[in-house]
């Protein structure tokens, strides 16, 4: 008897759990973020947000994560004392507290990026350009029907964190 090949939607998600779990190992994160990189991913990200869009408001931050401010505000702190990120009251509003990357934060930005490149070139130093393209294409359709996803609110994501 033969077997029923699986459906490429149950595919997807044996794939999604892989990357997951293959993106969340030691190394990995090494070779994507650079060798001299201690920080945690989150803290990446945002580092990386914000050399990337520029300064943004503390309230921005904590919706872009799905966390609460008081998360973020603690988050924030511990970039800001390695000197990777600054704060400052917003020009428009003394009240709101504006986060933006300092100059160390933007060089980690960098580096981390051109790790990012060196690692995933070396992973796909056998695929055609072609190949490349598609994949490309493909995860940032991905990536915004994942943003897509989670934006929508509905009773059964209104409690997702």
């Amino acid at each position: 008897m033969r077997a029923e090949t699986p459906d490429t939607v149950t595919v997807m998600a044996q794939m999604m759990s892989d990357l997951g779990r293959l993106t969340s190992r030691a190394r990995m994160r090494r070779d994507l973020a650079g060798q001299g990189v201690k920080l945690s991913p989150t803290d990446m990200w945002l580092v990386d947000r914000l050399s990337e869009f520029g300064p943004a408001r503390m309230s921005e931050l904590a919706t872009w994560q799905s966390v609460d401010r008081s998360t973020m505000t603690t988050q924030v702190g511990k970039l800001e004392k390695l000197g990777l990120v600054q704060r400052a009251p917003a020009p428009d509003d003394r009240r709101a507290i504006v986060v933006s990357v300092t100059e160390a934060g933007r060089q980690l930005h960098e580096e981390s990026r051109a790790a990012a490149c060196t690692a995933f070139d070396s992973m796909l130093a056998d695929w055609s350009d072609a190949e490349r393209r598609q994949l490309t294409e493909s995860l940032t359709h991905l990536v915004d029907s994942l943003v897509k996803h989670l934006s929508t609110k509905s009773e059964d994501h209104s409690t997702e964190r």
